[in-house]
């Protein structure tokens, strides 16, 4: 599947407008799942993922190297800003982000306060046991959409605006970083680096040697 958002600003889709073959539930979305985006959207820019959600005991499936189209829109029709995070993570989840602007760019209105739009689009096709076919206007079309409710509240104090801090898989803590787990181990004062972990989930001394919980204790 390939991810990819409207919001270059080189064009204007209006996703929520064209015409589909099957229209989801934001309750029930079938084919997609949201997960991290905030309930509320400040002026900023804010992470979530998107992912595909297992379709076996659907009527339908997404079809091969379909697109997957999303787009943002305030309760005034503006369209904010949003894309793709360039993150290889190899595990079918899409990192995005959608970001309210104060001036949204390509239009004189300003984004107002209230509830707004995430739409997305797929291209689906029929399974063998298929009981009503896909209609031949849609066959290879953007023919299934979901449209999820969002809330912009753009003056929001403390609002929920997280940054991506990896952008590879590592086995190594963030320097300056700790865990609130039992028994952690944090990393040790003036390190210049985090902990490295080896593969049964130990730390390690930079000469591969693991340490256990009751070797050397932080400074």
């Amino acid at each position: 599947m390939e991810f990819s958002s409207t919001a270059t600003y080189a064009n204007r889709y209006d996703l929520d407008e064209i015409d589909v073959f099957l229209e989801g539930d934001s309750n029930n979305p079938m084919f997609f799942s949201i997960n991290g985006l905030p309930s509320q959207l400040s002026f900023g820019k804010h992470y979530f993922n998107l992912s595909i959600l297992d379709s076996t005991n659907q009527e339908y499936e997404l079809r091969p190297n379909s697109k997957i189209l999303f787009e943002f829109k305030s309760i005034n029709n503006v369209v904010l800003r949003s894309d793709v995070v360039k993150l290889n993570q190899k595990n079918g989840v899409a990192t995005c982000f959608v970001e309210v602007l104060k001036d949204p760019l390509r239009t004189f209105k300003e984004v107002e306060d209230g509830e707004g739009t995430l739409t997305i689009v797929g291209s689906l096709q029929d399974k063998r046991n298929t009981k009503t076919p896909i209609t031949e206007k849609f066959i290879g079309a953007m023919n299934y959409r979901c449209i999820f409710p969002i809330d912009v509240r753009k003056n929001l104090l403390n609002a929920d605006s997280p940054i991506v801090t990896n952008i590879t898989h590592k086995r190594t803590t963030i320097k300056g970083q700790f865990s609130f787990v039992k028994a952690s181990i944090p990393t040790k004062k003036y390190a210049n680096a985090g902990i490295t972990y080896d593969t049964n989930g130990g730390p390690s001394h930079t000469d591969g040697t693991s340490e256990t919980a009751t070797g050397d204790s932080p400074d």
